[in-house]
């Protein structure tokens, strides 16, 4: 048992720091949720110059050289308590798909320990991930300091990380000139491809808008606002539709209209931040065509988001969906459902949120 776990402490440390931070983390604009980020970052780097160190023997007190081989533990731990922070957030923002890089590099940090034995590649490999997680850090992070979201708030937490990174590199540099130059091309094109491709992501619009995140969304026969409460009309949907809150069968009367209600969480420092509800039908060929987009503005800090919704006039039969995002169409969530013209009343559910 010594052995295996020996043998696996990298993968396992980083199982458990995910674990621990899907139990814990919130929301990003809490100072606990930041300072954990920031430690993780932290002791993820003294982790690696201390790996480092002790196999170049630059630092070799006899504590260290006799717990070696539990030092990458200081390194996988805090990587998977970002990352597992990561897919928290990112995931809140949007669908599953939209982040599935995020699902493809906890893959590959789980798999890799197994491949990289050299010491340039294990240094090349840390640092990879660690300016993964850093980048993807700072572009969640930036939008609550500056009070805005945007393509120039992202511009900008992309040209934050390169400067952290080469700084953390001249620190690996000097205290590590052999190892660093073994690795520095391989290092550095790496580094360049993340960088351009979180970038593709984000301007093709797979990276979801983060720091937003869709709390609620359903289709309704009526939305009534009265005072601070919102009063809700809709149909149940089937038992075995349990993670729904309305029904995926939207049974309509003629002349009556469709109600997409929302609830969408921005940190409290976000300003004003415009929304679009996209209605869209699928056509027999399989395509979805926009019927309309109706904008609405959200403000932040309330802990269930803040809520609104849209109306679809002149309903017809068909599969329908209701795609909740921003105003350069990042997909914050969506809802699906078909509309069947019936003639018997509807029966229904009254509820006031």
């Amino acid at each position: 048992m010594y052995w295996w776990t020996r043998r696996h402490i990298s993968t396992l440390a980083f199982a458990s720091g995910f674990v621990v931070d899907t139990l814990t983390l919130t929301r990003i604009d809490m100072l606990y949720e930041n300072v954990v980020f920031v430690s993780y970052l932290l002791i993820a780097f003294v982790g690696i110059l201390l790996v480092h160190g002790v196999e170049t023997r630059l630092f070799a007190p006899a504590l260290l050289l006799r717990v070696r081989v539990w030092l990458p533990a200081l390194v996988q731990f805090p990587l998977g308590g970002l990352f597992s922070g990561f897919l928290i957030f990112y995931t809140k923002s949007a669908s599953v798909f939209a982040s599935w890089p995020f699902l493809a590099v906890l893959f590959v940090l789980f798999v890799g320990n197994e491949f990289f034995h050299k010491r340039y590649e294990k240094l090349v490999f840390q640092i990879s991930l660690y300016y993964i997680a850093l980048l993807s850090y700072l572009v969640l992070v930036v939008p609550v300091f500056l009070n805005t979201l945007g393509t120039a708030t992202f511009i900008f937490a992309g040209i934050l990380s390169l400067f952290g990174i080469s700084m953390l590199l001249l620190v690996i540099q000097r205290l590590f000139p052999k190892l660093y130059q073994q690795g520095a091309v391989l290092l550095w094109s790496i580094i360049g491809l993340i960088y351009v491709g979180f970038n593709i992501l984000y301007f093709t619009n797979t990276i979801p808008p983060v720091p937003l995140a869709l709390k609620e969304i359903g289709i309704y026969h009526s939305v009534v606002r009265t005072g601070g409460s919102y009063a809700l009309v809709y149909e149940r949907p089937e038992w075995y539709e349990s993670w729904r809150k309305t029904s995926r069968l939207y049974h309509y009367n003629t002349g009556e209209s469709a109600y997409c209600f929302t609830s969408i969480f921005a940190p409290e420092r976000i300003g004003d931040t415009l929304i679009f509800h996209s209605w869209q039908k699928k056509t027999k060929d399989g395509q979805w065509v926009r019927e309309s987009r109706v904008p609405y503005t959200i403000q932040g800090g309330r802990e269930q988001g803040y809520r609104g919704y849209s109306i679809k006039r002149n309903l017809t039969e068909g599969t329908w969906r209701c795609v909740v995002e921003t105003e350069r169409q990042q997909v914050i969530g969506e809802t699906r459902f078909n509309a069947v013209l019936v003639s018997d009343p509807v029966t229904t559910v009254s509820e006031l949120q």
